[in-house]
């Protein structure tokens, strides 16, 4: 597991940490960057950037339409990789995701890609559509490992107990508990669903679970935050606020004012 992971789960303030995702260099680098930077000030323990593909299959139509406007802008993932470089020059405690597909990591190639995050200050990658099974997924857990970053993996509620056993004996940093079936940004979190599957996941490892997917307010962070999770993921709503506001010259503070009441429920 990252160094940097292990710390912020140590800590006991936040009790349960929050977990922002952003789509990276939207809608723009510089942007971007001044959101991570409101995210972090604002109580922010995890950040998660999401490098953009045409195949974003697991995203719902408000990350999909920001992953469009992405590439038809002309960001790469090296420019996400260049964002993830400038985040940890701004803060060296909060934690860094990239997340993404795949495809983008095996044209890189990986060997290389795995080399310039380590470079940048990432922490873990979670790849979407990549099963453990899958030759590249082992190719990338293999240089992670060897660079002592960590490789976070998904836990569906329709996963059995069999692969959950098997997910969470090869993941490492954090679980990342998907709260309801289908693609990001559509469904509601439901509460009693998500305390059970936590105690699922916590009879068979210790590694810490963040929950995702369905989790739209303040309230609703709360609430799943009693579930016993280590961290709540909040992704699609913030997307959203910055899809809304995109030309509001007060964007960034709004954004920050934002991401406060999410993180203050969180005490």
């Amino acid at each position: 597991m990252s160094k940097r992971f292990e710390n912020i789960f140590k800590s006991e303030k936040p009790k349960t940490k929050l977990v922002s995702y952003f789509v990276g260099c939207y809608p723009d680098p510089d942007t971007c960057f001044e959101l991570v930077k409101k995210a972090i000030d604002n109580g922010v323990s995890i950040i998660e950037i999401g490098y953009c593909t045409s195949e974003a299959s697991a995203e719902g139509p408000v990350i999909k339409l920001a992953h469009d406007y992405v590439l038809k802008n002309g960001f790469t993932l090296k420019d996400t990789i260049q964002l993830v470089k400038k985040i940890r020059d701004y803060n060296d405690h909060v934690g860094i995701v990239l997340m993404g597909y795949i495809a983008n990591l095996y044209k890189y190639p990986i060997k290389h890609f795995v080399q310039d995050i380590k470079k940048s200050g990432a922490d873990a990658v979670l790849v979407v559509d990549a099963p453990h099974e899958l030759k590249e997924e082992n190719e990338l857990r293999d240089a992670l490992n060897k660079n002592g970053l960590s490789l976070i993996k998904l836990a569906a509620p329709t996963t059995d107990d069999k692969r959950l056993e098997e997910i969470v004996k090869i993941s490492s940093g954090f679980i990342y508990q998907v709260n309801v079936s289908g693609v990001t940004g559509v469904k509601s979190a439901n509460e009693n669903d998500v305390t059970n599957f936590v105690k699922r996941i916590k009879k068979l490892t210790n590694i810490p679970i963040c929950s995702g997917f369905g989790i739209k307010t303040p309230d609703d962070a709360k609430k799943m935050a009693n579930s016993g999770c280590n961290g709540i993921i909040v992704g699609s709503t913030f997307v959203k606020y910055i899809q809304d506001n995109i030309n509001a010259q007060d964007l960034t503070q709004s954004f920050g004012i934002r991401v406060k009441s999410f993180s203050e429920v969180l005490k």
